[in-house]
């Protein structure tokens, strides 16, 4: 009887760490961007992609802290939130870019991202709020 509740207890966990795991990308609801890929969101959080294929200015937002979403994003894109950082820096020095938004929690982030046109961020998927999720890599969340 223990045994079950351990397997009970430790599948309840799995399954919570796998729900706060699973990450959306989100931009503005008039955005007509509907998907990127992985290469395209690394090229936007390192400052190399300044604009939407619509021409639309991009305004990076992220995370003050180094919350769980932002873990998996970054490594989801293969980088190192301070590789993007430090590249983005780079080009805020050399070519003017705006820095990123940057804030405490995903309401913050998905309150910002959908009351600004041009902005992307990512939450975890249960709060992408009244802001738009777009597909990377044709999947509709980052696992």
């Amino acid at each position: 009887m223990k045994r079950f509740f351990f397997l009970l207890a430790v599948i309840s966990c799995c399954l919570c760490y796998s729900a706060v795991a699973q990450v959306a990308v989100i931009v503005h609801k008039n955005n007509a961007t509907a998907s990127l890929s992985t290469a395209d969101l690394k090229n936007i959080f390192t400052g190399d992609m300044t604009k939407f294929a619509s021409g639309a200015n991009i305004t990076i937002v992220t995370y003050k802290s180094d919350t769980e979403t932002r873990k998996k994003f970054y490594t989801a894109i293969g980088k190192k939130f301070t590789e993007c950082q430090a590249a983005i820096l780079k080009r805020m020095m050399n070519d003017g870019l705006k820095p990123p938004m940057s804030f405490d929690s995903d309401d913050d982030v998905a309150a910002f991202v959908a009351k600004t046109p041009g902005a992307i961020g990512f939450v975890n998927v249960a709060n992408v709020g009244a802001a738009k999720a777009i597909t990377i890599d044709g999947k509709k969340q980052i696992d």
